[in-house]
């Protein structure tokens, strides 16, 4: 009877530790280091989160898009969820996201990170430093600048 016992408890620990491995498994996960992203504030990284991005609304499955700790240069994104097939998408940052220092990059275009048509989304943590100092200094001036750009 113990050595019964002894296999059923051995059965049900295996069962609950392939299925909770399992299901973490089943997660999509992207690194944007994996993908090519510099954390040094000076390397554009657009392309990075873009594609990260476009992987993470393929999959069926709960995703994760991780930013690591550093700096990490974007420039203007929209992360479109109009043909997105992932309702539940997380983008957990450690680090900062910068814009471009020179505000005429993304100035007139209005945005600088937009969300359009997502549904399921999640932001956690992290800083965005959308470094605004050099567009006001400029507008105090009186000089002709542009309007600057939002996170939406």
């Amino acid at each position: 009877m113990a050595g019964a016992l002894s296999f059923i408890l051995a059965f049900q620990y295996f069962l609950l530790t392939f299925f909770h491995y399992s299901s973490i498994a089943a997660n999509a996960n992207y690194n944007l280091q994996s993908l090519g992203a510099k954390s040094d504030g000076k390397t554009d990284c657009s392309k990075a989160f873009l594609s990260a991005w476009t992987s993470a609304c393929a999959s069926t499955q709960p995703a994760t898009i991780y930013v690591p700790p550093g700096r990490y240069l974007l420039g203007a994104a929209t992360f479109a969820g109009k043909s997105c097939k992932n309702t539940a998408i997380t983008i957990q940052i450690d680090g900062t996201l910068v814009a471009p220092s020179d505000f005429n990059v993304i100035g007139n275009s209005g945005n600088w990170i937009k969300f359009e048509s997502v549904t399921g989304v999640s932001v956690i943590g992290g800083t965005l430093n959308g470094q605004g100092a050099n567009l006001w200094a400029c507008k105090n001036s009186g000089k002709s600048c542009p309007t600057g750009a939002t996170v939406c």
